[in-house]
């Protein structure tokens, strides 16, 4: 089970870091798919308020296991950010003048959102154009 959660946190990442992931595919490739990956990548913080600010992607990882070696200190709502992205926003943090505290890392998460949003947008309307519409 547990690997079966590490396996959700695998895809998790890949969701996270996608429309990075975006501009490495030949544009040809993603014509048929663009408009569901852009609608799950823009659905996907907007689910948060759902689950009382977590992931349903996390919350199912957590049951599966794959938070388990984490300390009982971190039960919080920033598992998956504390476990896989604290090398990215620590240092981000620190420039901003923010804690490590799950507040500031929902709001990394949230400035980590809205550089993936600009990124799609950038991508969407100078590289694919009419060619991914």
């Amino acid at each position: 089970m547990k690997l079966l959660g590490i396996l959700l946190d695998i895809v998790h990442l890949l969701i996270i870091f996608f429309s990075i992931i975006l501009y490495l595919i030949p544009v040809k490739y993603l014509k048929k798919s663009f408009k569901y990956i852009f609608l799950v990548l823009i659905l996907t913080p907007i689910h948060w308020n759902l689950f009382n600010n977590k992931c349903i992607l996390t919350i199912i990882s957590k049951k599966l296991g794959s938070y388990d070696n984490m300390n009982n200190d971190e039960e919080s709502e920033s598992l998956f950010s504390k476990k896989y992205l604290k090398w990215l926003y620590k240092p981000i943090m620190k420039i901003i003048g923010w804690e490590w505290k799950d507040k500031n890392i929902s709001k990394m998460a949230v400035l980590h959102w809205i550089f993936n949003y600009i990124l799609l947008w950038y991508y969407l309307f100078f590289i694919g154009k009419e060619k991914i519409l």
